[in-house]
């Protein structure tokens, strides 16, 4: 396949984009500036910025599947990860690409699939409190997603972890994983590779865990 990687010089992003190369894929790494990324002959590393549709318009042009890892760091209110799918999603539009995955996060949605500490007490008086800005922007990005033309797969992941991978992990189809604390990048990053080439995972939000 043809990917475009947003995100790519994260740390999950980092992973998706040695895993889909080593699997033979085609990528496309969008960065902001300087970057650490090794030379490869099926990798092209374009810098853009990521906000301007105009700007990522050709970085996206060739592309099979687009994927978005961009997650904000800062602690206060942020909208980049709103602000980038919009973006993203406009620019796939002006040149008729339409299979999108993006990367969001568990804590927000407590429901069906979690145990009942975790849907009444953790998700809703601990996390959705100590994450809310960040939360907040995850939900801005899904509804951009959602609200778009594209074949969009919303991975919800709960806690990354640097850990080496497990080498394998969990997934609930619009629901919870039951006891889903964590995952390593890693894991992420090859569970993201699958969706990429599942077509049945089209319009759904895929909750993963270890």
């Amino acid at each position: 396949m043809r990917l475009t990687i947003f995100g790519a010089t994260g740390r999950t992003g980092g992973h998706l984009v040695r895993k889909a190369l080593a699997a033979g894929h085609e990528v496309t790494a969008v960065v902001r500036g300087q970057h650490a990324l090794a030379d490869h002959p099926r990798l092209r590393v374009i810098t853009a910025d990521v906000m301007n549709p105009n700007d990522i318009a050709t970085t996206i042009r060739d592309a099979d599947t687009v994927l978005d890892t961009i997650g904000s760091r800062e602690k206060g209110p942020t909208s980049v990860a709103t602000d980038s799918a919009l973006a993203i999603t406009e620019a796939m539009a002006s040149v008729g690409v339409r299979r999108l995955i993006l990367i969001s996060n568990s804590a927000r949605v407590a429901g069906t699939g979690d145990d009942w500490f975790t849907r009444f007490v953790v998700k809703p008086l601990i996390l959705r409190p100590l994450l809310r800005h960040s939360l907040d922007d995850m939900a801005g990005a899904e509804q951009a997603t959602r609200d778009s033309a594209v074949d969009w797969t919303i991975v919800r992941a709960p806690q990354l972890t640097d850990r080496p991978a497990q080498g394998s992990y969990r997934t609930a189809i619009e629901r919870s994983v039951t006891f889903g604390i964590r995952i390593s990048r890693e894991d992420l990053a090859a569970c993201l590779l699958d969706l990429a080439a599942d077509p049945g995972s089209i319009h759904q939000h895929i909750n993963v865990a270890n």
